[in-house]
């Protein structure tokens, strides 16, 4: 992956990414090919879907109410082992009263099973203690992979962290393309990280190893 400095349409679908970051504002990142400007052929992810919760003032004409059937998904026994175990879960925290931000991507991808397609969710959420008060808060953002097992949303893959109103917070993964570069049969994905305070944009590359997805290559 490279800057490249003009101010090309993007166009996920050949490898070519909008860049908001202000190192770069007026280039692109393009995903080369065997180090050349060869043609890339990726499959585009869909922009996600935005669910706030019902106190949420709204102020995004597009934002959705969080539903019942992400909560629930969000509250599953996996996810809640997985917060326990990195110290995340609290008594104060409940999923279904204190979730503020749910992002939704979905899209299809071999992941598992070389050239075999899964239908699979993306999405990020943050439950926190006093949702719709942005300044004061406490809680957790989480980030993972899903697919839907007898009508459920059961986790692929998780990450998260602490998140509080006066610290380093609100980092989101958008995935923008998926396709197997390799040729190995396994999708690997081109993902960006929209760090929030740092108002800094990150563009990666993933292969999916082992179960989860690897950096392969970063920018800036």
């Amino acid at each position: 992956m490279t800057f490249v400095p003009d101010k090309a349409r993007p166009d996920p679908g050949r490898g070519t990414f909008a860049s908001f970051s202000y190192l770069s504002q007026d280039s692109t990142v393009r995903l080369l090919k065997s180090g050349k400007p060869s043609p890339v052929r990726l499959t585009p992810v869909a922009w996600r879907t935005r669910y706030v919760a019902r106190s949420d003032s709204r102020t995004d004409p597009k934002d959705r109410v969080i539903t019942p059937e992400l909560l629930t998904s969000l509250s599953g026994s996996g996810i809640a082992r997985f917060l326990s175990a990195r110290k995340l879960g609290s008594p104060r925290l409940d999923v279904t009263r204190n979730t503020a931000v749910v992002q939704v991507q979905e899209l299809d991808a071999a992941l598992e099973t070389p050239r075999v397609k899964q239908h699979v969710w993306s999405i990020n959420w943050r439950v926190e203690t006093d949702p719709g008060k942005p300044d004061d808060y406490v809680g957790y953002e989480a980030w993972g992979l899903f697919r839907k097992i007898d009508g459920v949303l059961r986790p692929l893959y998780l990450a998260a962290r602490e998140a509080w109103s006066t610290g380093e917070n609100s980092d989101y993964f958008y995935l923008l393309a998926t396709g197997d570069l390799d040729g190995d049969g396994i999708d690997e994905m081109i993902a960006r990280e929209m760090v929030f305070e740092g108002e800094q944009d990150y563009v990666q590359l993933w292969a999916w190893e082992h179960g989860r997805p690897v950096v392969i290559c970063k920018i800036p």
